[in-house]
């Protein structure tokens, strides 16, 4: 190894920068260092404190709202649970500004229309006639409840021809309904005493012949064939006509007997009965329920009543008349029933 090599030059020494030289006064252009970074912790501080000041009154807000519905009191996040950077705490703060002054606004409508309709109520306490089928509800107050003020007629139908008029305030909502309690697997002393009186009631049955027997079960059987399994239905399917032509009837009674018109009284009795016999005669010819001294009756009195009104015909005579077409239709009637309901003469339940 050459001695050169081995000997040790003298270097000269690189002079060192003072501490506060180490770093520019700026950074240059393009280069995003940290030692450069903007310190933005008094910003956020200043942004979180805003935002939880408007979180406060939005949620003072939502409780002085309750029971009203309808309101939205959400405010749109930023995606995700993680550190917001400033622009982003601006947008949430400018979200709930927006959000408190969309609230407060819908409060005050809501509040001036809850006002108008408490004023609303005190007039129709003070003169129901002028508002007439009015309905103020609890929500309109905005208070909770079912609570509601009507304004009605006083006695239904003749408050509604004499005008009486009152305001109704209904009795808040219908009570909860609890669970039905469970039925005994066991039977009691009074259940099992009731059997025992049912079954000692019941007179000792004998075997019937084999023949009757079946002639019996097939009767039974065609019976109830024959017989409908609901109530049959009007021609006019089911518009509600027998109940208007009734409601008519009553309502033309109200009138007469306020007006004391026999006329009206008249008609009003015509028409109500028309009702009931069109629904008598209707179950009638279908087999399903007899009415054979109900609609007997109507065409022995309908007789009676024509021909004392139209014809100098004697009161006497025309009594004759009505009970023999009395007897006439309702040996008509039964007749008409048996052939509809498979045999039965009468049936007072389907």
């Amino acid at each position: 190894m050459p001695e050169e090599l081995l000997e040790r030059t003298d270097l000269a020494e690189v002079p060192i920068a003072p501490q506060e030289d180490l770093v520019p006064p700026a950074p240059p252009e393009g280069l995003d260092t940290v030692l450069y970074e903007h310190d933005e912790r008094a910003a956020r501080a200043d942004l979180r404190r805003q935002i939880a000041a408007m979180e406060l009154a939005l949620a003072r807000l939502f409780g002085s709202a309750f029971p009203r519905k309808g309101i939205d009191f959400a405010v749109a996040g930023m995606g995700g649970p993680r550190l917001l950077s400033v622009d982003e705490l601006e947008r949430v703060r400018d979200g709930l500004a927006a959000r408190i002054h969309d609230v407060s606004h819908r409060l005050h409508d809501a509040a001036y229309v809850e006002e108008k309709n408490r004023e609303l109520i005190e007039e129709m306490t003070a003169d129901p006639a002028s508002y007439k089928w009015v309905r103020v509800n609890n929500a309109d107050i905005g208070e909770p409840g079912c609570k509601h003020w009507h304004s009605r007629p006083k006695w239904g139908p003749v408050g509604l021809l004499m005008d009486w008029w009152r305001v109704k305030i209904s009795s808040g909502c219908p009570l909860a309904k609890g669970l039905r309690p469970p039925e005994p697997l066991m039977p009691t002393k009074r259940q099992r005493r009731k059997r025992r009186r049912q079954r000692g009631a019941q007179p000792p049955q004998t075997q019937p012949a084999a023949v009757g027997l079946d002639d019996a079960k097939r009767a039974a059987a065609a019976r109830r064939k024959a017989t409908p399994a609901k109530r049959p239905e009007a021609l006019w399917g089911s518009f509600p006509l027998s109940e208007l032509v009734v409601l008519i009837g009553v309502i033309l009674l109200i009138v007469g007997f306020a007006m004391q018109a026999p006329v009206t009284v008249v008609v009003g009795l015509g028409l109500a009965a028309l009702a009931g016999v069109e629904l008598a005669a209707r179950e009638h010819f279908t087999g399903y329920r007899s009415h054979n001294v109900l609609l007997a009756g109507a065409a022995g009195t309908a007789t009676f009543s024509l021909l004392l009104v139209s014809t100098p015909t004697a009161p006497v005579a025309c009594l004759a008349a009505g009970v023999i077409v009395f007897g006439g239709s309702a040996w008509l009637l039964v007749g008409a029933f048996r052939r509809r309901s498979g045999g039965a003469a009468y049936r007072i339940k389907p």
